[in-house]
């Protein structure tokens, strides 16, 4: 092939084009950017888009979304600063009181609205050494007059079968001796250690009452 080819000298031809259709070519200079913009858009109309579908190359990712429903709202509930868990509403929880307790004394003691003079931590101790060291953390208790105490048990989720210090905890506390000063007791709410812990409710003098565990 030459290199004097048409094919590589595609405007060889452009000067006898413009002078057979009387193009002329001017030197302008652009003085107004703004106002050359309007007068080379002038009659332009803006396409109607409407019609138009985009089509992507690559698809999107899909984002898994939450289901309207319970267990969002049940969510949004407990992000709430002011929503507060129910201890009772637990399997674990256990409560008990002596005939004929006023029941706002109840749902005072269950809502922690007690104030807790004194905690006993049995975390690391046998059944023996739990009772021996309750037994004595009750009588400090009544001689220093407090109202109202709590015992760190534990949940007991790593014993065999079941919570054993939890649920000796109850007995110890109808048992007589300690029976005749506690006026109630119940699982303490979540910011005070839920079912792994019990408020003690103390009476100011000793009476021997039956106390009657609810669960």
């Amino acid at each position: 092939m030459q290199l004097d080819s048409d094919f590589y000298k595609p405007f060889i031809g452009l000067k006898e084009f413009m002078k057979k259709n009387c193009i002329v070519t001017m030197d302008c200079k652009v003085v107004n950017e703004n106002l050359s913009f309007s007068e080379a858009m002038k009659g332009v109309r803006e396409m109607d888009r409407s019609n138009i579908k985009v089509t992507c190359k690559h698809p999107m990712r899909k984002t898994l979304r939450l289901q309207s429903g319970e267990p969002k709202e049940q969510l949004k509930r407990v992000l709430e600063d002011d929503y507060t868990f129910n201890t009772a509403d637990l399997p674990e929880y256990m409560e008990g009181a002596v005939e004929g307790i006023s029941p706002l004394v109840m749902e005072k003691l269950r809502n922690g609205e007690f104030s807790i003079q004194k905690t006993l931590d049995l975390h690391g101790y046998n059944k023996i050494e739990a009772q021996i060291l309750f037994e004595e953390f009750i009588r400090d208790a009544v001689r220093s007059q407090l109202n109202c105490v709590r015992v760190i048990h534990g949940r007991g989720l790593k014993s065999p079968h079941t919570p054993i210090l939890k649920h000796s905890l109850t007995q110890w506390i109808v048992k007589a001796m300690n029976r005749k000063w506690v006026l109630a007791f119940a699982s303490c709410k979540m910011c005070d250690g839920g079912p792994g812990a019990t408020y003690i409710l103390l009476k100011k003098r000793p009476e021997k009452r039956k106390i009657t565990v609810i669960r």
